[in-house]
């Protein structure tokens, strides 16, 4: 018979670290069979929200955009950070306007993960968008630096297929949308 995972005990935790979109804190855990963890480190980034675009035509609404960390300029799918008490679902159709110029009524999730649980206690809302209206209007913060790129439904298979898409936490979504839309078989 299978035990219970039990939750660790947090005995102390210090916030070692605090800016803008960042938080870091030094907790003492203490773990189920009395073992103490310290320090463990707990990372508390905004959660966000990406969404899979899909035209009338089967060409997703992609963004191009420089990832510094990476140091690599990467396709991906339109999102961003949701703003505290924002539910996620305004905050992804906020994002896809501001960074794409598109709308759309059809919005489905697709899923909500925790991104890397074992450091970052953020979640990550993924959405599917169709029959998209093309408004015209975006609006990048202050440090964005954005391309729309439209990539037809066999060049999105072709590179989803070959793990040409570089944002870990999207392909998953990238694979559901997929499947969803017919487009890939289970």
């Amino acid at each position: 018979m299978q035990q219970s995972i039990k939750p660790w005990i947090v005995q102390q935790s210090t916030i070692v670290y605090a800016k803008k979109w960042m938080q870091i804190k030094e907790e003492v855990c203490e773990l189920p069979d009395g073992q103490i963890i310290d320090p463990y480190f707990v990372i508390a980034v905004p959660d966000f929200c990406n969404v899979v675009m899909v035209t009338n035509q089967d060409e997703l609404v992609m963004v191009e955009q420089y990832r510094h960390a990476a140091g690599i300029v990467s396709l991906e799918l339109p999102g961003g950070m949701i703003e505290p008490g924002e539910d996620p679902m305004v905050a992804a159709k906020r994002e896809m306007e501001e960074e794409t110029g598109y709308q759309s009524n059809h919005f489905e999730l697709l899923y909500s993960i925790y991104p890397n649980p074992p450091l970052e206690n953020n979640q990550a809302h993924f959405y599917l968008a169709t029959q998209l209206t093309p408004t015209g209007k975006t609006s990048f913060d202050q440090y964005e630096d954005i391309n729309l790129v439209l990539v037809h439904k066999d060049e999105f298979l072709h590179k989803l297929l070959q793990n040409s898409f570089t944002h870990g936490a999207q392909v998953g979504a990238m694979y559901a949308a997929a499947i969803k839309l017919g487009w890939l078989k289970t």
